[in-house]
């Protein structure tokens, strides 16, 4: 990821980061999260930024039904951890 800008301000040190934008999960990014977090060992972090607002509730969700957890959450900003599995 050296070479991709950052388009957002990150607020956690992680090992990766993703931004959805305004795009809500029905649009993709779930399905882009979950190749991120397959990408990354148990334990590790992933700083979501999405302005969506489904993306509150559809994202908590989705982790709870996968083996993640949403660790933090402040505005727009999602701290994500990968289930140690």
């Amino acid at each position: 990821m050296a070479n991709i800008e950052i388009t957002f301000e990150k607020i956690w040190e992680t090992d990766t980061w993703y931004d959805a934008g305004d795009k809500g999960c029905a649009e993709g990014p779930i399905q882009e999260i979950a190749a991120i977090m397959r990408e990354l060992g148990p334990g590790q972090t992933l700083e979501i930024h999405a302005t969506d607002p489904t993306v509150r509730i559809d994202l908590p969700a989705w982790a709870r039904l996968t083996g993640h957890e949403v660790v933090e959450e402040r505005e727009h900003h999602y701290l994500l951890r990968r289930g140690d599995f």
